[in-house]
Formats: structure tokens, sequence, C-alpha cells
């Protein structure tokens, strides 16, 4: 469950998140001078294409290992409520 989470969360951070060299937005306000994918024009600069984990396969491929978990995290927990109360039913029965 907290796989799951975590690699939720560095989905959100790495589609969202500014990156790159830090320039100044409003005085005395610096950010990242490259938007995440998410949010930016399409045509970035190429100071921008460096980084392999903001590309589109790269993203796609922690959204599968997100889903993944996510899956499997939901079946365990069916699974384990299901046995508790067939654990319970076989209890009650004399």
């Amino acid at each position: 469950m907290l796989l799951t989470l975590a690699l939720w969360g560095l989905l959100a951070f790495l589609l969202l998140a500014s990156y790159g060299p830090e320039v100044e937005a409003y005085p005395g306000v610096k950010e990242g001078m490259c938007k995440g994918p998410l949010l930016a024009r399409f045509p970035r600069p190429d100071d921008c294409l460096g980084d392999q984990w903001r590309q589109w396969p790269a993203l796609l491929g922690v959204t599968a290992l997100a889903v993944i978990s996510t899956v499997v995290a939901a079946a365990t927990t069916v699974y384990a409520k299901v046995l508790s109360r067939l654990t319970h039913q076989t209890q009650a029965r004399p």
C-alpha cells in the first residue's frame, strides 16, 4: 500500500513540478526554467529535453507501475477481508 502511494506521489511530482536551471520569474522569486510536462507548452526549449524522467515514455512506465501496484494492493485487501469473513463464519457454526 505504501509503495502504491509512493509511486502515485512520484508520478504527480514528475508531471507537475518545475525543474531545470533556476531563473528569476519575479523580483526575488526563483523557479525552475522548465515546467512539468503536464503544465508545459508542447514545444519545450532544448534545455528542458535533457531530463529523461520528464519524458513521456518514462512517465508512462511510472504510471504502469503505479496502476499495477494499485490493482495488486486492492486485490490483496479484498482477499484478506474475504478470508476474514469466511473464518468468522466457520467459527460461528457449531
